[in-house]
């Protein structure tokens, strides 16, 4: 009877270790995950931060801005007049639209 109580009671201790020890180690746990999770971030910010700068210089340099200016009539009728008759059929059927 003595050895049963003995192992009870060792059974009750190991549960309370093992419960003891479950927290600790999700406490560790918990704490390595938070770090690798802000490292990864911090990283991500980073390459973010990257990825805008060279979109930028792909931009500054493939991007070609075209300004137009203030055409006036007699620009416009030379460039009509210049057009082939095809062109000037497609500009004709564009503005019937």
């Amino acid at each position: 009877m003595i050895k049963l109580k003995e192992e009870l009671k060792n059974i009750f201790l190991m549960g309370l270790g093992a419960m003891s020890m479950t927290n600790e180690k999700a406490q560790e746990l918990k704490k390595e995950l938070l770090q690798k999770g802000e490292e990864m971030f911090e990283s991500g910010k980073v390459a973010n931060e990257e990825l805008k700068h060279h979109l930028k210089e792909k931009i500054k340099e493939n991007v070609t801005v075209v300004v137009h200016e203030d055409i006036s009539k007699e620009k416009l009728k030379e460039s009509i007049q210049a057009l082939s008759l095809e062109e000037k059929k497609e500009l004709f059927d564009l503005l019937k639209e």
